[in-house]
């Protein structure tokens, strides 16, 4: 008698019964799982890159040429691979607390100054895979923490443009397919791992460098920045745009911000954000109303009306957005502060947000704490 288990054809006696039991009941995380440890800094993002242009021997030092300066908004800086010759198989793991993001932007090479981008390497092809990672409590250190990883079974190769600026693309995974592969991450990880308290997730996103654009000088192969988000190609700010206005359209759909470049992006809209809050049932609704924007015009408070045209009780949720962004401050960060956003005051110079629980929570704090990474 044939029995196929996971494929394979096994011939079934007596003497294999008690082995193919044994292995029917092994869950499969634990034969095929295999985690990899990697430290990650969290120094203005979350990353852990294979090697960085003159690294500083203190590792409480951060470098000049540090994959840091991928999240530091700053185009005149750049994460410089460090190997010898151009840097194939150099790579940055990036990690991404919040949801998948359906597309990344990235600025590549060294974005200084049209010179310095043409003396060194530009990347031409670059691999992306996708992990999902995993802490735990007491695995913090001085500079970041450690975490166990897994790759998802699939990767792909995008082609960047040999220019400056920005390069929008969109990722080559599914965002379904992603959310499960998270999920049953995260159930083989507290299997594996079940004695462990506070369990945090996390995606992880690799970029491996497969081939360049020779640089006219130097051979060393440099990415300025890395960022993601789930607006559509040319909604999202340049480096050196600014916000000037925010306004809410008349039907309450769409709250649109114009900039220093004379365009009009849409910072949110009211039928995106029902899909992903999955307020998609007949006569479901959802509205905004713009309460208050910041005197720098950095940020705003947006409160959400939720219901149904047939009636009953209309939910009101408050939000705040970073304008330069375009992002939602996460709830998980407001709740460490245990605030409630409600408008903004300026006081002793310094602006703060005033919120529901009567706190001034200081907005200089708030921003630092988006760019740790880890919201």
């Amino acid at each position: 008698m044939l029995l196929t288990i996971w494929g394979y054809p096994f011939k079934m006696n007596k003497s294999l019964l008690p082995f193919i039991l044994f292995i029917l009941f092994i869950p499969v995380s634990s034969l095929f799982a295999q985690w990899e440890s990697v430290f990650f800094n969290d120094a203005g993002g979350i990353y852990s890159a294979s090697s960085e242009l003159e690294k500083p021997s203190d590792f409480m030092e951060i470098g000049r040429y540090s994959p840091m300066n991928l999240f530091d908004n700053d185009l005149s800086s750049s994460w410089v691979e460090g190997e010898d010759g151009p840097g194939i198989g150099s790579y940055v793991l990036v990690g991404i607390p919040g949801q998948f993001m359906k597309y990344l932007i990235i600025y590549n090479g060294y974005q200084e100054s049209e010179s310095l981008f043409f003396k060194n390497n530009r990347v031409k092809d670059l691999r992306v895979s996708i992990y999902t990672g995993f802490t735990f409590d007491g695995r913090e250190g001085q500079t970041g923490f450690e975490a166990d990883i897994m790759p998802m079974d699939e990767s792909a190769i995008i082609t960047l443009s040999d220019k400056m600026g920005a390069q929008q693309i969109e990722l080559p995974f599914n965002a379904d397919d992603v959310a499960t592969f998270s999920e049953e991450g995260f159930k083989y990880y507290k299997y594996d791992f079940p004695e462990e308290r506070g369990i945090r997730d996390f995606l992880v996103l690799k970029f491996e460098i497969e081939s360049v654009y020779p640089g006219s000088i130097w051979d060393d192969t440099c990415i300025a920045g890395i960022d993601f988000t789930n607006q559509e190609p040319d909604q999202f700010l340049a480096p050196d745009e600014q916000v000037t206005a925010v306004s809410l359209e008349a039907d309450s759909e769409k709250i649109i911000i114009q900039t220093t470049k004379n365009r009009k992006l849409v910072l949110v809209d009211a039928q995106s954000i029902a899909r992903e809050k999955g307020y998609t049932a007949e006569g479901e609704f959802l509205t905004f109303t713009l309460m208050d924007v910041s005197p720098d015009i950095k940020w705003a408070v947006i409160s959400y009306q939720h219901g149904f045209t047939s009636g009953g009780n209309i939910e009101e949720s408050f939000h705040l957005w970073s304008l330069p962004r375009m992002k939602e401050v996460s709830d998980a960060l407001l709740e460490a502060y245990g605030a409630t956003p409600l408008g903004f005051k300026i006081k002793s110079g310094r602006l703060y947000l005033e919120t529901l629980e009567d706190k001034s929570v200081l907005l200089e704090d708030l921003d630092l704490d988006m760019d740790s990474g880890y919201w």
